[in-house]
């Protein structure tokens, strides 16, 4: 009975209390939860979009960060390998779904970038994720290296103030 306890209140506070999922005024299965301002406005950097359209641009620079940005943006995921390499990155991966939703790509893309764009449609903190080989294919008859890099970045949406009165 008390083991049960004890993992009951373990597994509530790794959910709710802690963790950036925490700091987005998020708890369990993406419910919002009052969240103190300072907290989330120190959680996140704001980074400049490329171009017209675009409010923020993330890419291999912003590797392990969480960005702000704010509900109604959009963000382009821009992820590139050098011209002569012969491996890509794949397509990004949002989790949860719901927060970001896709948005037309307007860009003509080099043949070494991996591109996407979203639409921030509602509040709350949503990791973009992406991986490529390490090494180009091998060689017929040659081992290959197996090694995987990984990319993600943390992007906290929120709302748009509104002011009172």
């Amino acid at each position: 009975m008390q083991a049960a306890r004890f993992f009951r209140a373990a597994i509530g506070a790794a959910t709710i209390g802690a963790g950036p999922w925490a700091m987005a005024g998020l708890g369990p299965a993406g419910a919002a939860v009052p969240a103190a301002a300072p907290a989330v406005a120190s959680g996140c950097v704001a980074v400049k979009g490329t171009g017209p359209g675009y409010n923020v641009t993330v890419g291999l620079a912003q590797n392990g960060e969480t960005v702000c940005l704010t509900v109604g943006e959009k963000v382009l995921v821009w992820l590139s390998t050098s011209v002569s390499s012969k491996v890509r990155w794949a397509p990004p991966r949002v989790s949860p779904p719901g927060i970001l939703v896709p948005a037309a790509l307007t860009l003509m893309l080099p043949r070494n970038v991996t591109a996407e764009n979203f639409l921030a449609e509602r509040a709350g903190l949503v990791q973009v994720s992406s991986e490529r080989r390490a090494c180009p294919p091998p060689t017929p008859g040659s081992a290959s290296c197996g090694a995987i890099l990984g990319w993600q970045v943390r992007l906290l949406v929120r709302a748009v103030a509104r002011p009172i009165g």
